[in-house]
């Protein structure tokens, strides 16, 4: 598990939409039930896709309690506080920053932009190095909807990214065909 961890904190990431402290909850969480079913393991081999398996899981079952309960959250500021805050923001200024950065940020908004089942197949298939079947496995999907999932995820980080790149995107493809 240990070997894993880093990967799985990126996934968590990945799943969270870059919010860290969700994302370390996330691993917490998947962490412990593992520790607590390792004894459902089959083959040490398939270690890996279990893990990733169980932090899929039980990011899904997160999202499901937070829907059930429907809690509404009022914001930590006061309408006063909030207004300050709002004054004082300034614009990021990016003449500073090296263009490789603003792209790696560009491409993390991206994929955390992608909805949830496009974002995990495109991070255990592009990121973490799982193969289609493993994917199946992994999330119990059949093949067909993983690698669509991943096709139309591709795709929408291509439109996403065009402007920043270099690589026409479908939409500019098909204007050019």
């Amino acid at each position: 598990m240990a070997r894993e961890l880093d990967a799985l904190y990126g996934m968590a990431l990945r799943l969270c939409r870059g919010r860290e402290a969700d994302a370390e909850d996330l691993l917490q969480e998947s962490v412990l039930r593992a520790c607590q079913h390792f004894g459902e393991l089959r083959e040490a081999a398939a270690g890996r896709a279990w893990l990733f398996r169980i932090l899929t899981r039980t990011h899904l079952n997160r999202i499901r309690a937070a829907e059930r309960r429907r809690e509404t959250f009022e914001g930590d500021l006061d309408e006063g506080t909030f207004e300050q805050a709002l004054a004082a923001w300034h614009a990021f200024e990016t003449h500073d920053v090296p263009l490789d950065v603003l792209l790696r940020d560009r491409v993390k908004a991206a994929v955390d932009e992608l909805p949830l089942p496009m974002r995990e197949v495109l991070w255990l298939v592009d990121v973490e190095g799982f193969r289609l079947r493993e994917v199946e496995e992994v999330l119990d999907l059949p093949a067909g909807t993983v690698a669509s999932r991943l096709y139309r995820a591709r795709q929408a980080l291509r439109e996403a990214l065009a402007p920043w790149i270099d690589v026409p995107s479908e939409t500019q493809r098909k204007e050019q065909s």
